[in-house]
């Protein structure tokens, strides 16, 4: 089974990165890229999505509200914000709109590593679960 990661972020640099190490790091494993939520949100409803990494701050639609869109459309997939500027306010906006999990810039590739074979794995008990209908 092929997985499928979407990566929202503006900076250019961010999504390379991310797109080049979860590809070498992650076999069966494709990578699609967006520099805002309403390019994201396309893609999404073209084609399923396991783990979304998604920038916070963005210029377009509100990364929240995209979140919400998001889990509207599917509550199983991944969503895993992003964010250079962290509060307390901010962690607790992402959890309540439905983020499954948080990450602060800069990250290490061993963070991202982890969180991905988290989610993966978790995924993978879904699928045995619901007998591989995600």
């Amino acid at each position: 089974m092929a997985w499928k990661v979407l990566i929202v972020d503006d900076e250019p640099g961010i999504r390379e990165v991310l797109k080049d190490y979860i590809e070498m790091n992650f076999e069966n494993t494709k990578i699609e890229t967006a520099e805002n939520a309403d390019i994201a949100l396309k893609k999404i409803n073209e084609e399923q999505f396991h783990i979304i990494l998604l920038d916070i701050v963005m210029p377009g639609l509100d990364s929240f509200e995209f979140l919400r869109k998001v889990k509207d459309l599917n509550s199983l997939i991944q969503v895993i914000m992003i964010t250079g500027n962290s509060t307390m306010e901010r962690v607790l906006e992402a959890i309540e709109a439905g983020a499954d999990d948080y990450l602060l810039k800069p990250f290490s590739t061993t963070e991202i590593e982890n969180i991905i074979k988290c989610y993966f794995s978790k995924i993978e008990r879904w699928r045995n679960a619901f007998r591989n209908s995600f």
